[in-house]
């Protein structure tokens, strides 16, 4: 049976899992993208059902991950052109969405 953990640790989780994962591919190049399978861990574990409030901060949290993203992604291609550019894409994304996630839950 899976263990429920808090939607902050989730995020926590996911925001550390990015970092790490980003940090190998710009280190490491595409062997880094093995750290990825770091993201396997939230298959061990479950979120409880979310109530109203936190759907609509879910909705704010994706919105901010997106432009977040895109971001990322000009000055990826800009500044760091020899990395892999679609598993930066992958990890910023992870990251991002972790960042949002916890701000949107924190400070909603």
């Amino acid at each position: 049976m899976r263990k429920t953990v808090s939607h902050s640790l989730h995020y926590v989780i996911e925001m550390t899992v990015g970092l790490i994962s980003i940090l190998a591919l710009m280190f490491l190049g595409e062997k880094g993208g093995a750290f990825f399978a770091l993201y396997a861990i939230t298959a061990f574990y479950k979120r409880p059902k979310p109530d109203e409030r936190e759907i609509q901060l879910f909705h704010k949290a994706s919105t901010g991950t997106l432009a977040s993203v895109f971001l990322s992604m000009f000055a990826v291609y800009y500044l760091l052109p020899s990395i892999n550019w679609l598993l930066a894409l992958a990890f910023s994304f992870i990251f991002f969405h972790g960042l949002w996630g916890l701000l949107m839950l924190r400070f909603g």
